[in-house]
């Protein structure tokens, strides 16, 4: 067993519908067909075929698509220039950024994971508007390797962490970010006390040591686009957790 700083769970929720009218982005007012475009090529996942669902409702699902509704809505309304993500994946959340940069006219994402795949990077420049892929920096590196990199004042608008998940890894990048962002800082996988936490997805327990009168929880996932799991609002237990400085 890890020795993990316990949880408090004391945490303001907020779901992603609420969210976007508050920050004066009402679903109305976005193109989903975008995100479901960019989620087709970077985020949809395939279930077990030995799964309940693979024989009742189909093969794949979109899982938590409207992080990248999130991030783009985030930039656009507050004319982000500056997007660090830490943790590339499958792009999902790089593309929405660059989106967004894109019919912003400016801005710069920087996305960096120790394994980026030139070949797939390719493939996602066959598939998307190459203005795009002008906006971003792709960096196979490690954060810890990257922030040693960077001079003290260096700082970005936006800092996404969705890389290691563990505590020790989410509390490096949390460390290292804290004093470079200068409008928004958003993280990945935060699970309620209810929620039985996945293996090395230990980011609530950093996320709950944080001391921040703006943490906000915001319940995400499959809200907006079709949930084939039935969920309602209450029993989706995880989310991501955003801190402001505006």
């Amino acid at each position: 067993m890890k020795n993990l700083p316990p949880r408090t769970g004391d945490i303001e929720k907020i779901y992603i519908k609420e969210k976007l009218e508050e920050i004066g982005m009402p679903i109305d007012d976005l193109s989903l067909g975008d995100f479901d475009y960019i989620g087709e090529y970077t985020a949809k996942k395939a279930r077990s075929q030995d799964s309940e669902n693979w024989k009742k409702v189909g093969a794949f699902f979109r899982p938590n698509y409207e992080r990248g509704i999130l991030i783009y809505s985030l930039i656009k309304k507050f004319n982000i220039e500056s997007f660090l993500e830490i943790g590339f994946g499958r792009g999902y959340g790089t593309m929405c950024a660059a989106l967004a940069m894109h019919e912003n006219g400016t801005g710069t994402v920087t996305t960096i994971d120790p394994r980026i795949d030139p070949n797939f990077i390719r493939n996602l420049q066959n598939i998307f508007p190459e203005p795009w892929f002008e906006s971003i920096n792709f960096i196979e590196m490690t954060s810890q390797n990257f922030f040693a990199t960077l001079d003290d004042e260096d700082t970005y608008d936006f800092v996404y962490i969705d890389g290691d998940h563990t505590y020790e890894g989410v509390k490096s990048d949390w460390e290292q970010s804290k004093d470079r962002f200068n409008k928004f800082l958003l993280f990945d996988d935060y699970h309620l006390l209810t929620k039985n936490e996945d293996n090395d997805i230990e980011c609530a327990h950093l996320i709950d040591q944080i001391e921040d009168d703006t943490k906000q929880l915001i319940i995400m996932d499959r809200r907006i686009f079709f949930d084939d799991r039935g969920l309602t609002d209450e029993e989706v237990d995880y989310g991501q957790v955003l801190l402001s400085k505006v």
